[in-house]
């Protein structure tokens, strides 16, 4: 008896899950392919050099995006220096005290001129406004956390110390005469980001608070999760905020009731990554693409974790991210940068189609599938790949069955060679698009092999725009029942 079957891709990977239970469309394994929000794995964007390398010595300790202009801080001897980038060339722009830094874009004035952007790296905080940098001396040093909130600047401390400035004049500290005041976390503070409905999100070690209130006379802050905590350096906002928790990624939910918030793990299907491997502890930088509604956290390794509302992959990177900061330009382009410990700053995505210049090795393993026949074995046939246009890319694939115990299918790794980029009328742009390529391609192979189950390993290393796998189509015919 012969049949077909498709399997849709999608939904990540999955870690927790015995492998003989994983839904069909899932993988088992996952690098530098992340899950678009419409289905499918899609091979990801990669990076590329912005300028020369900074001036100075050891690591990036900051990047940002400000005014249509890059910025970057990097050590110089025993201070650091603020830098802009100008025509290819990294220009200094004045000197800060050494630290990794944190920012954050503000306007307390009621025109365009009060633009500014704010500073801190664990002493005291700078403002940027103008072209000119500007030490905020009134406030107390040692902040490594910073946020805008409710028409007032907000220092982090790590010992547990929240510090706000005057309603309206980030320049005024004085709690006497200015309105400035400090609420205690009782709690190692790791992160401040601002919510939804106009509240502060701030987190600690070992509990998640969030702040409650418009001023200094009835500022509140209420503990949310009372036993889990935020890792330094992993709090971003898409939409709800995302952090790294003891036991993975979770994000915060608005709950109807009060206004209140509720803990959510956005990364439950990779957990062992963070409890096994130890990757709750190494967390070295993160970001969001608003664009692809996507979470991005990186560890000291250069490895790291995409996580969209369909599914999470991992990444590698060769350059590893030190530090990184998601912005936009004036005109809501959406800017990614990260720095590594060369003293390079690189722009992640905006149609970049190699590790700077170096292909991107990109690695999927399906889950298995017994097109729910799991004691009947199955003559495979063929195979018919649904991949979206848009990549001249080669792509190998493997297959394999019973779950790796029984018939052995190297002999049968095939590559997928093909040009696509197809447009919709009126939609694509002439010259950009191949004409008469399908905007789907169907791409066939041999899969000839028996067993009840089957999976795929699919590999590609090129420099080219990504691709996208949809899902499959399986031909087969039926055999037997499985024997003891």
């Amino acid at each position: 008896m012969s049949g077909t079957a498709y399997i849709t891709l999608g939904g990540g990977i999955d870690l927790i899950t015995p492998p003989r239970q994983v839904k069909p469309g899932q993988c088992l394994y996952a690098v530098n392919y992340e899950c678009p929000v419409t289905g499918g794995y899609r091979r990801i964007d990669g990076y590329t050099k912005l300028g020369d390398t900074v001036p100075g010595s050891g690591t990036i300790r900051g990047v940002v995006t400000f005014q249509d202009a890059f910025y970057a801080i990097r050590d110089n001897d025993t201070d650091a220096t603020l830098y802009k980038l100008d025509n290819g060339t990294w220009t200094s722009v004045g000197t800060l005290p050494s630290g990794r830094y944190e920012f954050a874009e503000g306007n307390f004035k009621a025109t365009e001129t009060g633009r500014a952007l704010y500073m801190v790296g664990g002493s005291k905080p700078y403002e940027l406004k103008g072209g000119t940098l500007t030490e905020i001396t009134d406030a107390q040093a040692g902040a490594q956390y910073i946020a805008v909130h409710r028409n007032h600047l907000f220092l982090g401390y790590p010992e547990g110390s929240l510090q706000h400035s005057g309603v309206g004049d980030p320049m005024n500290w004085d709690a006497a005469t200015g309105g400035a005041g400090e609420i205690g976390t009782s709690g190692a503070l790791t992160g401040i980001l601002n919510g939804t409905g106009g509240v502060l999100h701030v987190l600690c070690r070992d509990t998640v608070k969030t702040l409650y209130g418009s001023s200094g006379a009835n500022f509140e802050l209420r503990t949310t999760i009372p036993n889990s905590g935020a890792k330094p350096y992993s709090v971003q906002s898409l939409i709800q905020p995302y952090y790294v928790a003891e036991r993975g990624v979770s994000n915060l939910q608005s709950a109807q009731e009060f206004g209140d918030f509720r803990q959510m793990q956005a990364g439950a299907q990779i957990e062992p990554l963070f409890t096994k491997e130890g990757y709750a502890e190494r967390v070295q930088c993160s970001a969001i693409s608003k664009r692809l509604a996507q979470y991005r956290v990186f560890f000291d390794d250069g490895s790291g974790v995409y996580i969209s509302p369909t599914g999470a992959t991992t990444v590698s990177f060769p350059a590893a991210p030190q530090v990184m900061q998601a912005g936009e330009t004036d005109a809501g382009e959406e800017v990614v940068l990260f720095g590594d410990d060369s003293g390079n700053v690189y722009r992640l995505g905006n149609g970049a189609d190699s590790f700077n210049g170096e292909s991107i090795p990109a690695f999927l393993t399906l889950a298995y599938t017994d097109l729910k026949q799991p004691s009947v074995r199955k003559r495979f046939r063929r195979v018919f790949w649904d991949i979206r246009s848009g990549s001249n890319a080669s792509i190998t694939f493997r297959p394999e069955f019973d779950f790796g115990g029984g018939e052995s299918a190297a002999s049968l790794r095939q590559t997928l060679s093909f040009l696509l980029g197809g447009g919709l009328w009126d939609v694509g742009k002439w010259d950009q698009f191949v004409w008469s390529a399908p905007v789907i391609a169907e791409e066939p192979g041999d899969v000839t092999g028996s067993g009840t189950a089957i999976n795929f390993a699919i590999y590609s290393n090129s420099i080219s725009e990504p691709h996208e796998i949809l899902g499959y189509d399986l031909t087969y015919s039926e055999r037997r029942m499985r024997r003891g």
